[in-house]
């Protein structure tokens, strides 16, 4: 007996999932082809990143421990960006002899954060040798391309061509840091600013860091890399911010005045932790605990060679503002920017500004709330007691109190940890810095660092 066939001639009993199945197996088994990086040109950039260094935990990569360990840093994320993007090699590493010819102006710490850090690399390009390389219309939209693969703290604002020889590091001129902060006040914070942070002080002390020294006072000593401690300052000066958006304080009269102000230091470069301490000595003079000779002291290596134990300003406030260059090498005139990444940065730009404002505006509500409790109950106790008008001297014991937590509130605010912590005293009013205990000097350090070396050596 003949098999049962259907109209199309196939045995009816026949069952064509496994053929479908065998064939959906070969669709999977054929393989992506393979980016072939070595067919592409190459040319030499610098790229100008901004990152907000919060959830950073600095700039400089990590390495292999980065990845182990998840820690996030500026450098590990572009890095990663650059791979995904295939402007380099995935397989080729970003530093050694094979490198990408990498170089960064800037290696802010951790938490810091930048406007404009310069890095310069070899990235592939979408020219090739017959083309122009300055026909930059048909060339790889750097940013663009960049900002859809780097995180959203982290953003690729223009790009410049460069000659071979150029390094982000080498060839920077200077670099400008700001450093924010808020002094807390009463009625007429305008006049009796000194009264509660003594910016003129702090301005005399300024001037005093102007110019060629040795800053092995105001940095964390690194013995085993840097050998020279000489810095040149070629600014250094607090401004004030007004910000035209901010009419909470001037509508709410029972809320205390507060004025930002930002501290500016340009430079030809820094040493490790160098702009935070200068910050935190600031803050001395600013709060009366030493006058402004203190910098003097402080540069003045026979008067004081060992440098006073104190903790530096926080991390947050601040900012690599620019980095400079000869405008003929990096200037406006070969910023390089689509119009499609510009509009898309702009739109990120406001969208993180929002919520961040949403986020203050939840804080400034309950700042008010809590006012309001605390006006409420001194109303309560006021009535309670019925007490009289204040007299005179207790008017003035009123304005002795208010400016003392006006104080407070600015202490709080500049820093929570910096007071008398690395001194090893309570915390409460600061203590001037040469009465503090001292760290060790250079040599002690590099001395120390010889027997240790020594030590590892004969082990081995």
């Amino acid at each position: 007996m003949g098999q049962m066939m259907s109209n199309d001639g196939v045995p009816k009993d026949y069952d064509d999932r496994d053929d479908v199945t065998k064939h959906r197996e070969k669709k999977k088994k054929k393989k992506k082809k393979e980016f072939e990086f070595g067919k592409y040109r190459t040319r030499k950039i610098a790229i100008e990143i901004a990152y907000c260094g919060a959830e950073h935990f600095g700039f400089s990569s990590q390495g292999a421990e980065e990845h182990r360990s998840n820690v996030r840093t500026i450098e590990g994320a572009l890095f990663e960006a650059l791979k995904k993007c295939r402007l380099v090699d995935p397989m080729r590493e970003i530093f050694g002899e094979d490198s990408v010819e990498y170089s960064r102006c800037g290696r802010t710490d951790r938490g810091v954060s930048s406007l404009g850090n310069i890095v310069s690399l070899r990235v592939r390009s979408a020219l090739n040798d017959e083309e122009d390389f300055c026909d930059y219309e048909k060339e790889i939209d750097y940013v663009g391309v960049l900002n859809r693969q780097l995180p959203d703290d982290v953003r690729a604002l223009a790009w410049y061509p460069v000659n071979d020889g150029f390094s982000s590091r080498f060839d920077c001129t200077t670099r400008t840091y700001e450093y924010y902060f808020t002094i807390v006040g009463g009625d007429g914070l305008e006049t009796r600013t000194k009264d509660v942070f003594d910016m003129e002080a702090m301005e005399i002390a300024c001037k005093k860091l102007r110019g060629s020294h040795d800053f092995r006072n105001f940095c964390k000593m690194n013995v085993k890399d840097c050998h020279d401690y000489k810095r040149d300052i070629k600014r250094c000066r607090i401004s004030r911010i007004d910000d035209d958006n901010d009419n909470d304080n001037k509508n709410n009269k029972n809320s205390e005045e507060k004025i930002d102000f930002k501290l500016t230091i340009e430079g030809s470069s820094f040493l490790w932790h160098m702009v935070r301490c200068i910050a935190a000595v600031l803050f001395q003079v600013g709060l009366g605990a030493d006058a402004p000779n203190i910098i003097d002291d402080l540069l003045d290596l026979e008067k004081t060679p060992r440098k006073p134990l104190y903790s530096m300003a926080p991390e947050h406030p601040l900012v690599l503002v620019k980095c400079s260059y000869d405008e003929s090498i990096l200037g406006e005139h070969n910023r390089k920017i689509s119009d499609e990444a510009l509009e898309g940065l702009e739109m990120h730009a406001w969208a993180a500004e929002r919520a961040h404002q949403l986020k203050a505006n939840l804080w400034r509500d309950i700042k008010k709330r809590i006012n309001t409790y605390s006006n409420e109950k001194k109303k309560k106790a006021k009535k309670k007691l019925s007490l009289p008008s204040c007299t005179e001297t207790e008017q003035q014991e009123k304005k002795a109190t208010s400016l003392k937590r006006n104080r407070q509130l600015t202490r709080a605010l500049m820093s929570s940890t910096y007071y008398g912590t690395a001194a090893g005293e309570p915390k409460g009013e600061p203590v001037s810095l040469l009465l503090r205990a001292t760290e060790r000097t250079y040599l002690e350090r590099l001395a120390d660092l010889n027997v240790r070396q020594e030590r590892k050596k004969q082990r081995n």
